[in-house]
């Protein structure tokens, strides 16, 4: 796959190491089952521009022995660059087309900031008329009872959520987390799980040493190759210093 363009080439990220990837298959879903929900172009496809199809491209990456190559990724973008719309992109994808028995968590620091994304993918799955079909949407949850697939919203009381069996989390705003326990329960206890992953989508927080600090710390060590971890995917826009 071809680097990203000088414009919007991500400031840290780690790089691609393989051919295949699922993020082609996201972005031609999307296009055909998903619409823009906000703005003057509310309604039409949701068609994600060059760089949103190369992040997918890049986080979605599967190994030669066709598992994905990352199990936990973090993504830092600025305000206002189509972050919870990627989420729920990614999320419904990984509800409707993901293994059998999803299970697919939205989680953040409390429930409002969880609904976010959530609300998002409610939201795409009421404007389509066959994704409404197959859907039973609740208030914080979507099931899928034809693939046993179900959808919720989690937030950051991690002491409940011991048994939990992820294949997918989105995890967003992961900067204002202030401690490990709720990313710990929710990459730990997908174990039982063939490929899982979870993706934190989050804006600039403005300490390091938070879950967050370290994790970016760490992703731009795996970026430098200064840290050997082909399971942790890393992409960071910043401003420069």
């Amino acid at each position: 796959m071809r680097p990203p363009k000088e414009k919007w080439r991500p400031t840290y990220f780690t790089a691609r190491k393989y051919r295949t990837s699922d993020g082609g298959d996201v972005a031609e879903f999307a296009e055909k089952y998903l619409s823009l929900s906000k703005g003057v172009r509310a309604g039409e496809p949701l068609v994600f521009r060059d760089w949103q199809r190369w992040l997918l491209d890049a986080v979605l990456e599967r190994r030669p022995n066709g598992r994905l190559r990352y199990n936990r990724v973090l993504i830092g973008l600025p305000r206002k660059q189509g972050k919870s719309l990627i989420g729920s992109a990614i999320a419904l994808y990984g509800l409707l087309a993901g293994e059998a028995g999803a299970e697919v968590y939205s989680v953040a620091g409390d429930r409002r900031q969880a609904r976010i994304v959530f609300n998002e993918a409610k939201q795409q799955i009421v404007q389509s008329p066959l994704l409404s079909q197959i859907c039973n949407v609740y208030r914080d949850a979507i099931e899928v009872p034809s693939f046993g697939a179900v959808y919720r919203v989690v937030s950051a009381d991690a002491k409940r959520q011991a048994g939990l069996n992820p294949s997918l989390v989105i995890f967003d705003e992961l900067w204002v987390q202030s401690n490990d326990d709720l990313w710990d329960q929710m990459t730990l206890g997908s174990g039982a799980r063939v490929d899982p992953i979870t993706i934190a989508l989050t804006t600039a927080g403005y300490e390091l040493d938070t879950l967050c600090g370290r994790l970016y710390d760490y992703g731009k060590r795996c970026a430098s190759d200064e840290q050997d971890d082909e399971r942790f995917g890393f992409y960071w826009w910043e401003a420069p210093r």
